[in-house]
């Protein structure tokens, strides 16, 4: 017995691939044989209707009007394809044929000018991006700024953060308020697709790496003590947490290069005394990186002495931190020859709250 061909058709309206002032309806159709379809349609004197598979060329469907619809038979082998976008009523400025994305016009940064590339290198900083500015346009058919994102490392920049200004349909710049950016690789991602149904995308990137030029301890680590509250069991050398190596790579976070402290309810901290006063600003903490995740304490806090106490400087704020390679708490400049990285009880890595795991701390 032969088993009948089978076929699946899907009729959706596709919600952000045109802007709504565009007045056009696009569907995606999913067929592996020849099927009738009938989407909903205005009355209107002249109608338009374009279909073609993915990776196809655009054609003219044979179609009749009927009861408010508009009824077609797109053939998935004649088309090329199983999966087809149908389009009924595009603008007249909407070029269908258009296969190109979006471009990189300029880049500044910070005021500077850099080459316009889809893909740039800034290599190793001292000081950290402030605000880029990109400049984007299309050549052939207008930008859909709904679709614009702009990423930092994979998280999403907030809305305040970015601002456009927009030249015209084709064309806008992209400002983005960068924010406090920590030590270490990073990358900005931007997004954009123009408005053709299936969207040909932009995606545009600047890598870089923010390196360390000051940090206090390095300078005289010999002389450097380390304190710690209490240590895990097979985790009792504190000289991993001043040794300099930070770049953990997931292959381990023994005792050789991480300390972990016993894993207990109350607070835990890592004391450290320099051979003498300097002017301090900010503290960055490295965190253990094991079994594909950085065992990111959620709540820290900077603490200098003060009359035989210790007095908060900085805390890592009212949110959790996420897992990240590092993070740095910056205060206004005090002179100590001695502070200490304070976790709060319960305030260890959301998996394990009473443990606090440092690959390593920086002081400038």
């Amino acid at each position: 017995m032969r088993t009948p061909a089978l076929a699946l058709v899907v009729g959706i309206l596709i919600a952000g691939l045109l802007p709504t002032s565009l007045q056009a309806d696009v569907y995606l159709v999913t067929a592996n044989v020849p099927v009738q379809i009938s989407p909903p349609v205005q009355p209107s004197e002249t109608l338009q209707v374009f279909i073609k598979a993915k990776g196809g060329e655009w054609q003219t469907p044979d179609y009749t009007v009927r009861d408010g619809r508009v009824i077609i038979s797109p053939d998935p082998k004649k088309l090329g394809g199983s999966e087809m976008i149908l389009v009924i009523n595009p603008p007249a400025d909407l070029n269908l044929n258009d296969s190109n994305p979006p471009i990189i016009l300029g880049i500044k940064i910070d005021g500077v000018a850099h080459r316009a590339s889809a893909a740039l290198d800034l290599g190793k900083l001292v000081d950290a991006p402030g605000v880029i500015l990109w400049g984007v346009a299309d050549r052939e058919n207008a930008l859909d700024l709904n679709t614009l994102r702009v990423t930092l490392n994979d998280r999403q920049l907030a809305p305040d953060a970015l601002a456009l200004d927009v030249v015209g349909k084709r064309q806008v710049g992209v400002i983005a308020d960068m924010g406090d950016i920590d030590y270490g690789r990073h990358e900005v991602t931007l997004r954009i697709a123009d408005v053709i149904p299936g969207a040909n995308r932009l995606e545009a990137r600047i890598g870089f790496e923010l390196v360390d030029t000051g940090n206090l301890i390095q300078l005289v680590r010999d002389r450097v003590i380390v304190k710690t509250d209490s240590c895990f069991s097979s985790y009792p050398n504190l000289e991993p947490l001043i040794d300099g190596f930070k770049m953990l790579d997931g292959s381990g976070a023994g005792n050789d290069v991480t300390w972990a402290s016993a894993e207990m309810a109350g607070p835990h901290w890592i004391e450290i005394t320099l051979p003498e006063p300097r002017p301090m600003k900010e503290v960055t903490v490295y965190w253990a990186y094991s079994g594909q995740t950085f065992h990111t304490s959620q709540r820290v806090e900077v603490q200098v002495p003060d009359n035989g106490g210790w007095r908060t400087v900085a805390t890592s704020g009212d949110q959790p931190l996420q897992p990240q390679r590092n993070h740095t708490l910056r205060f206004d400049e005090v002179t100590t020859d001695r502070f200490r990285v304070y976790q709060p009880d319960k305030g260890g890595p959301a998996a394990r709250p009473d443990l606090m795991w440092v690959a390593e701390v920086e002081a400038r």
